[in-house]
């Protein structure tokens, strides 16, 4: 094993530099960029104390791994860099590059960035790379409890990658608390949900082509209406508080319990200090203030009579949803009971996409008994 770097970044939460955004692609129209500044970045994020920098080899081509290569080479073992494998790429091959990109010869983290078919086979692979020094720890990122709970027992999983932010919280359910129980770090990505968190989308917003924001179901339709009329509401907060909506974002997952690593992106010095700023736990009273916020916005809907009829011909996943749409029930709930029977997973996102077109129907109503 290597001395230096370790995998603890320190006592949770720390904060750790999420490397997509500087890899060039996928943000903003897929443009290189301003390469300069993006080393920039990294150096000022160095300099303001993150140690934990997260990459992946699909993060521009490479390029954002190329990009830490060059600037942490100097300070190589004050840093922990983690990078992930492709769910379908031979993981010896795939680490092999990482590695001659990031100019070192281990990793601190390499983690299975999705649990497709032949994730286990993978994730041996991995354990096996971490046997021969390649990497020091292994993780997992984007998969469900259960798949969560079967790597346990294939490798000493050290961390768990999932999307956390205070709009999206299916974590909650079952893979923060599997976490906690089981002494595997949290490492939460997406904390600003894709940039609407940092308030500045009055408006649908109209990404370049190639940004893989076009494809996010809540910068689209009623489900970004919900979300900004949520971000209004928590303006007044942010302005007590004297933070912007995007520190307050960021400080509420930095202030959720099971949290070990806040992976946030940033590609200017200026974005670095901005997220910084949300490196603060928020008083109780003031998460509580946030989550009613967001939970008035996002009533569970409460299927009619029509519904339950219909849904009778439909098939199993939408029946199941439908049984489950009492009003009272949250999406992340629903999402999880479904994932519990270890069939393909559910999230809470595809939930509420279904309940969106039952609403385009008239087959539901909000949390009150519906007028049958």
């Amino acid at each position: 094993m290597h001395a230096g770097a370790r995998i603890d970044p320190g006592p949770p939460p720390r904060f750790g530099f999420g490397a997509w955004a500087v890899g060039g692609s996928g943000w903003g129209g897929g443009s290189p960029g301003d390469v300069a500044g993006h080393e920039a970045a990294v150096r000022h994020a160095l300099d303001r104390g993150i140690t934990f920098f997260d990459t992946a080899p699909t993060y521009g081509d490479g390029a954002s791994e190329a990009l830490l290569g060059r600037v942490l080479a100097s300070r190589r073992a004050l840093v922990t860099i983690a990078t992930k494998v492709g769910p379908r790429d031979d993981p010896r091959a795939s680490l092999g590059a990482s590695l001659r990109r990031l100019a070192t010869d281990y990793v601190d983290l390499v983690q299975l960035h999705e649990a497709l078919d032949g994730w286990e086979s993978r994730l041996e692979t991995l354990h096996r790379l971490q046997e021969e020094g390649k990497a020091r720890a292994v993780g997992l990122c984007n998969a469900s409890h259960l798949q969560i709970r079967r790597a346990l027992e294939i490798a000493p999983i050290a961390t768990y990658q999932g999307p956390y932010n205070l709009f999206d919280r299916d974590v909650e359910q079952r893979d923060l608390p599997l976490c906690r129980d089981r002494d595997v770090r949290f490492l939460a990505y997406r904390p600003l949900a894709s940039g609407l968190l940092s308030g500045k989308y009055p408006a649908v917003p109209q990404f370049s082509a190639g940004d893989h924001r076009n494809k996010i179901y809540w910068f689209k339709g009623a489900e970004f209406e919900r979300r900004r009329r949520v971000i209004e509401g928590l303006r007044p907060i942010a302005e007590r508080e004297g933070m912007s909506l995007a520190a307050l974002a960021l400080a509420w997952v930095y202030s959720q319990s099971g949290v070990a690593v806040v992976l946030a992106g940033a590609r200017s010095t200026e974005q670095i200090d901005q997220n910084l700023a949300g490196a603060r736990r928020l008083a109780p009273g003031i998460c509580a203030a946030i989550d009613r916020i967001v939970a008035d916005e996002f009533r569970p809907a409460r299927v009619t009579a029509q519904c339950r009829e219909q849904a009778a011909t439909w098939g199993a996943r939408e029946r199941f949803i439908v049984e489950r749409l009492d009003g009272r029930t949250p999406y992340e709930a629903i999402a999880a009971a479904w994932t519990d029977r270890g069939e393909v997973p559910m999230s809470a996102a595809q939930v509420k996409v279904f309940v969106d077109a039952l609403v385009g129907r008239g087959l539901v109503c909000g949390g009150e008994p519906c007028p049958d």
